[in-house]
């Protein structure tokens, strides 16, 4: 062969070269014509979404080319580029049109992009879509059994939202999964998705629209009993998943009255309904013919009562009851607000009028005309139709009376003024949220009872009455938040609270301020001031009504006067007491007060302090009790103090500072204030008693500890002083801190610090030692002493059985004749024969490499 390059060889060069170069061209020419074909196809499935397709759905893809014809390829995944990864060959297609539906039935979950004629420059990834599994995390009813009178809340939670859903159910025709599911179905609520029936199967029912939630409602009242599995499918996926229940008899509910309903008028009276085995009833309240009074309620106890008895507490307002149509609505509630009462209908003859005192009939039942029931929550007004209450008696099981009294008079000296702190009532209010009582709030939130008030103190009324309570609450249940909210109470001759001056001249009326607003426009000589009286909080089960009057927004009270403040309910009110009525006197409950200037001192005495720890600053105000004093001691190179304590309800105050470290003869500067009051003055300290340290005891248990013995401790100490004291104490046992804190006990207080603490367990003979120190100094000391137990004499077995020479241990290991001398030590036993008579320990060596010598002449020879 020769280097030589012949012309043969140059030409098919030539000719290969210019081929390449024609099928580059004509590869290029070819995409020309199907611009546009695969680059700007996208993707929508039924809903004409492109965010999310799932597998077994439609998807259409649009802006094709007609006639081309197309790849769908799956890819693992993409890179960085955008170009598929681990692709293959899934589907193929002709274009007919500029669309093309996809079935994606049977195709693997993952991603999926158009190759066509043409993809210009995008990449496989701009030219997908991803395809996923509709998911059922969770399909199930809430309880596996139901019986045939009840509801059921299902829950499902998939990862789509929403979708549509095909229920069947063996047993089950559309008819009945139409009165199971449908929105109307009686149940708790109405669920959030539509029903549609299918045309080519009557076995299936379509729910569409669904979302996820936990409380779709399937009421299985009237179904026949026995265990349904249902099947809900997806209508454009393969997803589906199944749901049991076991559908029972339900045993016949009991209703009664679980007790005597008996109230005052003016307050909320309670009627507590008892089922059994049922958690909803009817409820009448009256008749028209022995109360013209007629109400239909429907109630249900949020507690599945199956098996049980449970009550739902039904709470009427006496007043609002009797209103027009809209009040009654509000009028019903439930003392749990998880259940419920609904007005179902109401007899509007008598509306607008008083219920008079007297009993009103009750009664319960299992059914009502669902005439009255069908038109959803507007309520029937059953005004001369009797006929609708046939149903209700019919299935009426257990009557009973709601017994109405009347008033009665408020006591005089029902009425009470307090004071507190100006800054405190935001705590009394955040008490009352709480559902503390009224009492607790005065009694633990700083409120005391007052014959005066300072200016800028807070100023309070409680009323004590058995009545009235239904005013004070709003149509939600909530208290009202000021008098001036309740409208009634702006009518002339009905309910105010009052605040009435001195008279200021023999001719002239004293002032007056009034929360009624009729009574204020009647008499010009009195100002209005219902919004500036306050509802604190009203509680009918204890009687107590408490207002905060907003001394600050009321003009005219001035300070170095005294106030009567009433409160009063007309004799010409229709809910007057019988008494007043008769009478034809007001109903007056009043207390007073003096309104003064506030006044803030520090007493002389504190012009002379003891150099001593209780070294006490004291004063006298007319500020309200509880009311905080802070003070500020300083002597100049000295010492800087600032403590603080509290207004007592005899109007003194006392601070404790602690100048034991001081001696006598220093002056100093004192300055103390209790919000914008203040007072200072001079002093010099004085010699002052030393505290007596504290007294401590120190024991344990047992006191006669024995080897083995569990060891606790126990250190009690008392505060011999009859101030407030602290010592920094540490206790100390065999070289361990049991204890080691500061501790701080008021006058003759004691506590115990080291209670039963475990200082030995299973513990060993010795002497242990302890020291407990205070404030640095050793107080106590000594040593616990752990004792062996006693032992019991020497005919134990001691000698015989461990020393004589009888014993074992003589013969057995030295005798010539034993087991040990003849295995162990003798010349016949293996280990002397193995020993001295073998080669030594290193002619195994030798030997070994002799061999391997051997052995590797032997190769050599051979070779």
């Amino acid at each position: 062969m020769t280097d030589d390059t012949t012309y043969r060889d140059k030409g098919r060069a030539v000719i290969l070269a210019a081929l390449m170069v024609l099928s580059v061209v004509a590869m290029s020419t070819a995409f020309v014509g199907g611009a546009a074909a695969a680059e700007n196809a996208s993707f929508e499935n039924e809903d004409g979404s492109s965010t999310g397709f799932y597998e077994g759905e439609t998807v259409t893809i649009t802006d094709l080319n007609d006639g081309d014809s197309y790849e769908i390829r799956y890819a693992d995944d993409f890179d960085s580029d955008g170009d598929a990864e681990g692709d293959r060959f899934e589907d193929e297609f002709t274009a007919s049109g500029s669309e093309y539906e996809l079935d994606t039935d049977g195709y693997e979950t993952g991603y999926y992009y158009l190759d066509g004629p043409n993809n210009g420059d995008t990449s496989d990834e701009e030219r997908s879509f991803e395809l996923r599994t509709m998911d059922f995390r969770t399909l199930e009813f809430d309880e596996d059994e139901v019986d045939d009178d009840e509801t059921v809340d299902l829950e499902i939670n998939t990862n789509r939202d929403p979708y549509d859903l095909n229920v069947s159910a063996d047993g089950l025709d559309e008819d009945d999964l139409e009165d199971i599911f449908g929105s109307q179905n009686g149940g708790d609520a109405e669920n959030d998705f539509g029903i549609e029936k299918n045309d080519e199967d009557e076995e299936v029912l379509t729910l569409t629209g669904v979302s996820d939630a936990e409380d779709h409602v399937a009421n299985f009242t009237d179904i026949d009993t026995g265990e349904y599995e249902f099947n809900f499918e997806s209508t454009d996926t393969s997803a589906e998943s199944d749901a049991s229940i076991n559908v029972t008899e339900g045993e016949d509910g009991t209703l009664s009255f679980a007790d005597e309903a008996i109230e005052t008028r003016t307050n909320t009276a309670e009627i507590p309904v008892e089922m059994e085995n049922t958690d909803e009833a009817y409820l009448r309240v009256g008749t028209m013919d022995d109360a013209s009074y007629d109400v239909f309620l429907h109630v249900e106890d949020d507690d599945d009562n199956e098996d049980s008895t449970g009550v739902v507490n039904v709470e009427m307002d006496t007043v609002a009851a009797a209103d027009d149509t809209d009040g009654v609505k509000n009028a019903f509630s439930t003392a749990d607000g998880d259940d419920d009462v609904t007005l179902v209908a109401v007899d509007t003859e008598g509306e607008g009028t008083e219920l008079e005192a007297g009993d009103y009939p009750l009664a319960l039942s299992t059914d009502i005309d669902t005439d009255l029931v069908d038109d959803g929550p507007e309520v029937a007004n059953i005004q001369d139709t009797e006929d609708y209450t046939d149903s209700f008696e019919d299935g009426e099981e257990s009557t009973s009376y709601l017994t109405l009294e009347n008033r009665q008079p408020l006591d005089e000296d029902a009425t009470t003024v307090h004071t507190a702190p100006k800054g405190e009532l935001s705590d009394v209010t955040d008490s009352l949220d709480d559902d503390e009582t009224i009492a607790d709030v005065v009694s633990e939130e700083n409120i005391s009872d007052a014959d005066t008030i300072a200016d800028g103190d807070g100023m309070l009324v409680s009323v004590e009455t058995d009545s009235l309570h239904a005013y004070f609450e709003d149509e939600d249940g909530n208290t009202h938040s000021t008098f001036g909210d309740i409208s009634e109470f702006q009518n002339k001759n009905t309910v105010s609270l009052n605040i009435t001056g001195e008279e200021s001249g023999p001719n002239a009326d004293p002032p007056v301020w009034t929360t009624n607003d009729a009574e204020a426009d009647d008499d010009g000589d009195a100002d209005y001031i219902g919004d500036e009286v306050e509802i604190v909080g009203a509680n009918q089960s204890e009687g107590v009504v408490l207002l905060n009057i907003q001394e600050d927004d009321i003009s005219g009270i001035e300070t170095d006067e005294s106030y009567d403040v009433d409160f009063t309910v007309d004799y010409e009110w229709d809910y007057a007491s019988e008494q007043a009525d008769e009478d034809e006197e007001n109903e007056v409950a009043s207390d007073s007060f003096e309104f003064e200037v506030p006044e803030f001192e520090l007493d002389d005495s504190n012009e002379e302090l003891p150099a001593s720890a209780d070294a006490t600053v004291t004063g006298e105000t007319n500020l309200a009790p509880h009311t905080e004093v802070s003070d500020r001691l300083r002597s100049a190179g000295n010492f800087t103090q600032s403590e603080t304590g509290y207004v007592t309800e005899d109007g003194t105050y006392s601070i404790q500072h602690d100048l034991s470290e001081y001696s006598a003869g220093i002056d100093y500067e004192l300055e103390a204030e209790a919000g914008d009051k203040s007072d200072d003055l001079e002093g010099t300290t004085i010699e002052g008693d030393e505290l007596q340290s504290f007294d401590y005891d120190v024991s344990t248990a047992p006191k006669a500890p024995e080897e083995g013995d569990d060891v606790t401790g126990t250190v009690d100490v008392e505060n011999p002083n009859d101030v407030e004291s602290s010592e920094d104490v540490v206790f100390t046992f065999d070289g361990d801190e049991v204890y080691n804190d500061t501790v701080e006990l008021e006058g003759a207080a004691s506590d115990t610090i080291v209670d039963g603490e475990t200082l030995l367990e299973n513990a060993s003979a010795g002497d242990y030692e302890w020291t407990l120190t205070a404030d640095g100094d050793e107080v106590d000391s000594g040593t616990l002493t752990v004792e062996e137990p006693e032992k019991k004499g020497d005919d134990s077995g001691t000698d015989d059985s461990g020393t004589d020479d009888s014993t074992g241990s003589d013969d057995s290991g030295t005798d010539d004749s034993t087991g040990s001398d003849d295995s162990g030590t003798d010349d016949s036993t293996g280990s002397d024969d193995g020993g001295d008579d073998s080669t030594p320990g290193f002619g195994v060596g030798l030997a070994l490499v002799a061999l391997l010598g051997a052995a590797m002449l032997a190769l050599r020879r051979q070779n």
